[in-house]
C-alpha cells in the first residue's frame, strides 16, 4: 500500500465513521426520551458494564454521569459474578452494553440484576439477542458495516455508543439540574474546571 492509498483508505474509514454516527442521531425516538428518564430519575445506583471496547465505553459513560452529579459505577462483567452483582437493588439502573448480546457473562449480571429488583437498559446492535429478552429497555444501536474495521473490528459501533451516551448524559443532566457552580466544585483540576468559572462568569 503506497502513501497516497493509505490516506484515501484512512478518509474513507473517517467519513464512514462519521455517517455512522449521524444515522444515529437522526433514528433517536421515544426510546431515547425513555432512556433519558431512567437515568434521570433513578433514585439509586447507575451501573455500566461491557466487555472488550464495550467495556471501555461503560468506563467512560460511569465516568461522565458521575461528573454530572450521578451516583454511576462502572463494574466489569466478570467481577460483577464474583460477587459485585450483590450490590444491585431495587431502585438501581444496570446498562449493559453489548453488540451482539449474546455475551454469557453480561447476561448472567443482566439476569441477577433483574431478579434484586434493579432496571436493565440493553444497548444493543441486535435487538432479539437474550440480552434485550432480558431488559426493561432496549436501545438499538446499529451501524453499516462499512463503519466498522475491515466489516467486523468494533470502530463505528464504539464511536456510536460514546456519542449516545453523550447525549443521554446531557439530558439527564439537564433533566437532574445540574449546573456549572456543581461542576466547578467538584471537578477542581483540570481544564473542566476553568471552563466552568468561565461560563459562570460569563465568558464567552
Amino acid at each position: 500500500m503506497n502513501e497516497q492509498d493509505m490516506l484515501t483508505a484512512a478518509r474513507a474509514q473517517i467519513r464512514a465513521e462519521g455517517a455512522a454516527l449521524l444515522a444515529i442521531a437522526d433514528k433517536l425516538d421515544d426510546t431515547f426520551v425513555q432512556a433519558v428518564r431512567l437515568v434521570a430519575e433513578c433514585k439509586g445506583k447507575i451501573i455500566v458494564t461491557g466487555a472488550g471496547t464495550s467495556g471501555a465505553i461503560a468506563y467512560r459513560l460511569a465516568h461522565l454521569l458521575a461528573t454530572c452529579g450521578m451516583t454511576a459505577f462502572a463494574v466489569p462483567p466478570g467481577d460483577a459474578l464474583h460477587g459485585q452483582s450483590a450490590m444491585m437493588q431495587a431502585d438501581d439502573v444496570l446498562i449493559a452494553l453489548s453488540k451482539a448480546g449474546k455475551s454469557d457473562d453480561i447476561n448472567r449480571f443482566a439476569r441477577i440484576a433483574h431478579e434484586r429488583g434493579a432496571k436493565i437498559m440493553a444497548w444493543t446492535a441486535n435487538p432479539q439477542s437474550e440480552l434485550a429478552a432480558l431488559s426493561d429497555l432496549v436501545v438499538v444501536l446499529q451501524v453499516d458495516s462499512s463503519a466498522e474495521g475491515e466489516g467486523m473490528l468494533p470502530f463505528g459501533s464504539t464511536l456510536a455508543a460514546g456519542a449516545y451516551g453523550d447525549a443521554l448524559t446531557l439530558m439527564a443532566k439537564e433533566l437532574r439540574g445540574f449546573n456549572l457552580a456543581t461542576l466547578a466544585q467538584t471537578h477542581p483540576l483540570g481544564g473542566s474546571n476553568e471552563l466552568a468559572r468561565q461560563k459562570q462568569a460569563g465568558a464567552p
